[in-house]
């Protein structure tokens, strides 16, 4: 099963990479909708559906040893044609134009008021995953799972829980939602019947020594309550956790390789950002939403308890964003040299924060090194257009919106919120100047009677001098045949200039300006393809390519 759904997975790939070869030479290579705003990937019903989980160890070792997933290094499939990841089951441009009020970032997927869960039962045991919980019966009849902080370090894993869930949500991610409570442990009843899974996948009754074990290793508020997440499911039937490479075969709107999904390759770039090592398909849920009468597969990632500074029952491992569980080089070196070996990241020196925070740091953080836990095959895929989609993203967050959602975490220790927001401040800036010049960073492109404008994104976000020539060339584009036909020499314009169209295009039915820099980040000098079709006596944007297509 595994080997075929490998094959399906790669002949899947190179057909779609092929048909898109084969449309823009034969055409039409832009149709009436496009671009497309919405992926319309929940037509099919998919009926009932089959749980299927993956263990810690099997994802370990498939992806650390096996390498599964396409090696195919193309443009990733599911981006429409101006280069952004359509609306879908899996991404929602949330905040396209702009972050909303830090009140609502905060606020994340949460829908309730702030939560009290004094005199809810204890309903079920939390038999799996690192961090010891249970969940409780809520008034409306959901679940709720709950999470504590260990002793040694109050606080630090449910600030990263929410903390992260909010980033995610922000970003466009299907997340769940997540309250900070507190749990009285003197006072709490358990349903009759309620269970735990043991190993084994075998169930036993839940026991009140069960639920005192959890509180015996859980940190203890001063006012000898518990801080916990809650955690609330979607409603839906949960069918186990989704991959980042291949497809699901029974859900027939799973078309997609998710190696070449851009929103998952992106992940990436989010993850380093935020140290979210532990981003791996077995910290995700499918669940399958009935909505008018269709029943259709969402994808969620959640389990941000090893986020930031935090390694869920305890501080952030040094080894943590710098290095794979296992490589093979690395140990090799420490094995010949009989320990004396000791690896780079060993040595950092991590400041002296409050136990809040964990272990976390910017000054030797390198975006373009970071690793999680071991090998995903989407993040292996990443290619220089993904990285600036998802860098694009980062730099919406400036200092008041990250603060809005550091506040979140309710650290009572206000230098421990000032120290992870100076920190991301500090990350985001090298995430920025790694990531948003690796591509043309054209943005925002206009084109009307005056001529072409557009945005540089890596000047906006400061990581590039502003002063930048470029260099526009126009072209004839016959959207039936996908034939190019330059029109004049290239013009040079400043920063902030007009491009003007050359006179002989104003009646084509589409055009074409390819725009490089000069003197600037060696990429720019590759040029971004920018299409527009004639519309109503004006020009719309049709089309936009970063990813280093040959020119006529």
């Amino acid at each position: 099963m595994r080997f075929s759904r490998f094959l399906g997975a790669t002949a899947l790939a190179v057909a779609f990479s092929a048909l898109t070869d084969a449309q823009q030479r034969s055409g039409p290579r832009f149709r009436a909708d496009d671009p497309l705003t919405a992926d319309n990937d929940r037509a099919v019903d998919v009926g009932k559906l089959p749980e299927r989980d993956d263990s810690d160890i099997h994802d370990f070792i498939e992806h650390s040893f096996l390498g599964p997933g396409s090696k195919y290094d193309i443009r990733a499939l599911n981006v429409n044609t101006v280069d952004e990841v359509p609306d879908s089951s899996w991404f929602i441009n949330r905040y396209r134009s702009g972050l909303p009020s830090g009140d609502v970032l905060a606020r994340g997927p949460d829908t309730l008021p702030p939560l009290d869960v004094t005199g809810w039962p204890v309903a079920e045991g939390k038999g799996e995953g690192a961090t010891p919980g249970f969940r409780l019966r809520g008034p409306d009849g959901a679940l709720y799972q709950l999470k504590f902080d260990p002793v040694s370090n109050p606080e630090m894993a449910t600030a990263a829980e929410v903390i992260g869930t909010a980033f995610y949500h922000a970003f466009g991610y299907n997340v769940v939602e997540m309250y900070l409570v507190e749990f009285d442990g003197a006072a709490y009843t358990m349903l009759p019947g309620a269970t735990i899974s043991v190993q084994g996948g075998k169930e036993r009754s839940l026991t009140h020594e069960d639920i005192d074990g959890v509180l015996a290793v859980s940190a203890r508020l001063p006012n000898g309550r518990y801080r916990a997440v809650a955690r609330r499911m979607p409603k839906g039937n949960g069918i186990g956790s989704f991959r980042y490479y291949g497809t699901r075969p029974d859900d027939p709107n799973d078309i997609f390789p998710h190696e070449h999904r851009r929103e998952l390759r992106g992940n990436r770039v989010f993850a380093a950002w935020l140290n979210h090592d532990d981003s791996r398909g077995i910290n995700s849920k499918d669940i399958v939403i009935s909505e008018g009468g269709r029943r259709y597969v969402r994808h969620y990632v959640y389990d941000f308890n090893s986020i930031l500074g935090s390694g869920t029952t305890k501080p952030q491992k040094y080894r943590s964003g710098n290095e794979y569980r296992f490589e093979a080089g690395e140990t090799l070196k420490t094995l010949l040299t009989f320990g004396l070996y000791v690896r780079p990241w060993a040595r950092f020196d991590y400041p002296d924060v409050p136990p809040a925070v964990g272990r976390f740091e910017a000054a030797h953080f390198d975006p373009l090194e970071w690793k999680p836990e071991y090998p995903l095959p989407a993040f292996d895929r990443m290619r220089a257009e993904d990285a600036f989609w998802a860098a694009r993203i980062i730099a919406r967050f400036d200092e008041p919106a990250v603060r809005a959602i550091v506040g979140k975490g309710r650290y009572s220790d206000p230098r421990a919120a000032e120290f992870i927001v100076r920190t991301l401040m500090e990350r985001r800036d090298k995430v920025l100047r790694a990531w948003l010049t690796g591509v043309m960073p054209l943005v925002d492109p206009v084109l009307d009677g005056s001529g072409l404008t557009f945005r540089n994104a890596a000047v906006d976000a400061g990581v590039s001098p502003a002063a930048v020539a470029y260099d526009v060339t126009w072209y004839a584009f016959d959207n039936a045949t996908g034939v190019h036909r330059r029109v004049g020499d290239a013009e040079r314009i400043g920063p902030g200039a007009r491009a003007a169209m050359p006179a002989a295009l104003a009646n084509e039915a589409f055009v074409m300006a390819a725009v490089s820099a000069d003197g600037a980040d060696p990429d720019w000098r590759k040029p971004a393809r920018v299409y527009f079709r004639k519309q109503g006596g004006g020009w719309t944007l049709v089309g936009l390519e970063r990813h280093h297509a040959a020119l006529p």
